[in-house]
């Protein structure tokens, strides 16, 4: 296998050197979704220093991640631990991090993973690329955050019984895609399988995207706000 840092070096090279169109058809190549949604800024920009900022809190944890191969759930656990600690930590001077942070810190251990690993982590960051880019596609289809929202917005005067959260909305707005992430992950024919699915969701939860998490906080807000359709209250 190529060496992880060449490859990154060599993308990051290719990536500058085209004009701002060649990026934005890249980034909507569904064949690129892996390469163009993960090149890294150049080296003298703000954003490469942000794993030296955080060197400390990704080293300390790396050796965890490389341990628990095979373990979807703590490895999640893991990264959403290592991400909320970089987001609350106060650097000693300004760095960008990357957009998708969760997938950044995946990328920095892939190398020090055994190959076979590095192969199966390499396809799981693919997959929440892909989800993402799929997102973006609708985005441009017309199917925007107010669409989604009034779409899945519940109708029912029950499902208002308890506040909606972030992560209760987002099951809602993004419903599509925690089924298939759930359909990937175990035989949903087989009703024996079904205590399975609240931690398979909640490691759906995990993989989503800020701006994911973000929407679904305000649909929350709103539902929240709102409450149940009239129609549902004169039934």
């Amino acid at each position: 296998m190529q060496d992880w840092g060449q490859w990154a070096c060599s993308k990051r090279n290719m990536y500058h050197k085209q004009s701002e169109k060649e990026k934005m058809e890249m980034a909507h190549d569904s064949n690129n979704i892996f390469s163009a949604a993960t090149y890294l800024p150049p080296l003298n920009h703000p954003m490469s220093d942000w794993k030296q900022a955080y060197s400390e809190i990704l080293t300390s944890y790396a050796g965890m991640y490389k341990e628990a191969r095979g373990n979807l759930e703590l490895r999640n656990e893991i990264l959403a631990e290592v991400k909320g600690k970089i987001l609350e930590h106060e650097p000693l001077h300004s760095v960008e991090l990357p957009h998708n942070l969760r997938v950044a810190i995946q990328m920095e251990w892939l190398s020090q993973l055994d190959p076979e690993d590095q192969q199966d982590e390499i396809a799981i960051i693919q997959q929440i690329l892909t989800l993402a880019f799929t997102g973006k596609n609708k985005e441009d289809a017309g199917e925007g955050e107010n669409a989604r929202e009034e779409k899945a917005r519940p109708t029912k005067a029950g499902d208002y019984k308890k506040a909606f959260t972030a992560f209760t909305a987002a099951q809602q707005v993004f419903k599509e895609e925690m089924d298939s992430y759930d359909r990937e992950r175990r035989d949903t024919k087989d009703c024996k399988t079904i205590g399975q699915r609240t931690k398979i969701v909640q490691q759906w939860w995990e993989s989503l995207s800020d701006d994911r998490k973000a929407e679904a906080r305000r649909a929350a807000e709103k539902w929240n706000k709102l409450g149940a359709p009239k129609e549902t209250h004169d039934l």
